[in-house]
């Protein structure tokens, strides 16, 4: 008999008293791309179809996606919805495996087989009748065994991997970014945009601007991807790029390092625990959205007394329709909402003092960062105030101590790591200055040449900003006049 593959939206109708019947393969893993393992199974189900005397309308193909993972399988909620709406009275599959491995997904295509009065032939696995008690006892039979060699399989798969990573070998899965295919040595095309990354985020940058260079250099991920703000982040959060073999999702907290690897590294121990420090920060702040735009959003502050609240920008007005006029833009403190001042007048004035600054000072010098040891002591400090929290925590499990007393002690413990962490993010940056040090030209033309993340991450490091207010009448105060800088 032949079968004909019809859109969804026009399935072939069947004789009268013959029944709808759709066809529905999948296979977890085709590495090749040649669904050469689906093609199998179609010619199977179709085999059976013709013994039966069925008329296939459609056939439903999930391709290199897995039954049991939570990825969503396009065309098995085609056939779902398919099913629900009458289309469908009778669904072929090679083996029950194929439909559901997972006991929830089975017990949603029961519940819609048994509304629907639906049959389900398989190939090797026989026919289950849904609708009948003893079908459903046996198709969640055949569910429970499925499940029972996933979770199986899973954990083969967790075991063998904790071996590998207590001997430094590599776990599988993707190509990681700066090594060959074995992923023990050394991609060095690729290895070398990872020490500058480091480089770049110790010296301030952004991640969105890194992205944006990799990107713009035609540099693309192991899969053959373009950079995002979150590609470059996990990229240069893995402790893989020191040489280390971690447990836990690198960017997030539950990292735990297990040992030495044995993959060759890409920057030292040092480098990597400094760029960890500064990416996973909470109190870092994200840019997200567009590119940078302003030179002190975010670095300006409020010079109102009892505020010094950050400025960022907010437009001026609204824009005409058919407007020739740029549309103007002021710095506004975000408190309060009190103090604003032009964003060109203020970062022209801001520009003019910087580069003056630049031209006098021993930037060698300036550019060294932290040597002083002050880092191990916040660290140590660190330590003791979670271990001061664990011990609450311990107390208060055991009726030590009570409700209120855990909630004062961790506000004030977790308000003193915010403020430890924001320290150590501090010193463990590589000064941005050392991005001038040593470039061709003048300095301060190496500053005008530099991206915005660059200019602002030197201005960050030399000087505070603040903003006063303009004052009335005579005594109004102009440009510079407005501005207040205490130089670091």
């Amino acid at each position: 008999m032949k079968t004909s593959q019809m859109p969804r939206s026009a399935p072939r109708r069947p004789s009268k008293g013959g029944q709808r019947a759709a066809i529905y393969v999948r296979i977890s893993n085709d590495p090749t791309g040649r669904a050469a393992g689906v093609e199998r199974q179609r010619a199977d189900c179709q085999a059976l179809a013709d013994r039966l005397g069925l008329t296939v309308s459609r056939v439903y193909q999930d391709n290199d996606v897995s039954a049991y993972s939570r990825r969503r399988r396009p065309e098995y909620e085609a056939l779902l919805a398919d099913i629900e709406s009458g289309l469908v009275q009778t669904v072929i599959a090679w083996h029950t495996d194929r439909l559901h491995r997972r006991v929830a997904d089975l017990e949603r295509f029961v519940a819609l087989a048994e509304a629907r009065h639906i049959d389900v032939r398989t190939v090797t696995a026989g026919d289950l009748d849904l609708s009948s008690a003893s079908g459903r006892m046996v198709a969640r039979m055949l569910g429970a065994v499925a499940q029972h060699e996933v979770d199986h399989a899973r954990e083969r798969m967790k075991r063998a991997k904790l071996q590998a990573a207590a001997e430094g070998r590599h776990r599988g899965g993707p190509r990681p970014f700066g090594w060959g295919t074995d992923a023990m040595v050394l991609a060095e095309d690729e290895a070398r945009w990872i020490r500058q990354g480091c480089r770049d985020v110790l010296a301030g940058r952004t991640l969105h601007a890194i992205a944006r260079e990799w990107n713009e250099a035609g540099v693309l991920t192991s899969t053959g991807k373009s950079w995002s703000y979150h590609s470059v982040r996990t990229v240069l959060c893995r402790p893989r790029n020191a040489g280390l073999v971690s447990t836990g999702r690198p960017d997030r907290a539950g990292l735990e390092i297990v040992g030495a690897a044995k993959w060759q590294a890409i920057v030292s121990e040092d480098v990597w625990r400094r760029v960890h420090i500064v990416l996973t920060n909470p109190a870092r702040r994200q840019q997200r959205g567009n590119a940078l735009r302003w030179l002190g959003s975010g670095l300006y502050k409020c010079g109102v007394d009892g505020c010094a609240g950050v400025m960022r920008v907010a437009p001026m007005g609204r824009s005409k329709p058919g407007s020739q006029t740029p549309r103007r833009y002021l710095y506004r403190c975000v408190d309060r909402a009190h103090l604003t001042m032009s964003t060109d007048e203020a970062d022209a004035v801001v520009l003019a003092l910087v580069r003056r600054r630049l031209s006098r000072v021993n930037l060698t010098k300036m550019a060294k960062g932290d040597e002083n040891g002050q880092t191990a002591a916040m660290h140590a400090e660190r330590d003791a105030l979670v271990a001061r929290l664990a011990r609450f925590e311990e107390d208060y499990a055991q009726g030590l101590v009570d409700g209120r007393q855990l909630a004062s002690t961790t506000t004030k413990v977790y308000r003193a790591l915010s403020r430890l962490d924001g320290q150590l993010e501090r010193s463990v940056r590589r000064s941005p200055l050392a991005f001038l040090v040593g470039s061709p030209g003048h300095i301060v033309d190496s500053f005008d040449a530099a991206p915005l993340d660059v200019q602002r991450a030197v201005l960050d490091a030399l000087v505070e900003v603040r903003v006063l207010p303009s004052g009335r009448g005579r005594e109004r105060p102009l440009g510079a006049d407005r501005l207040r800088f205490v130089w670091r």
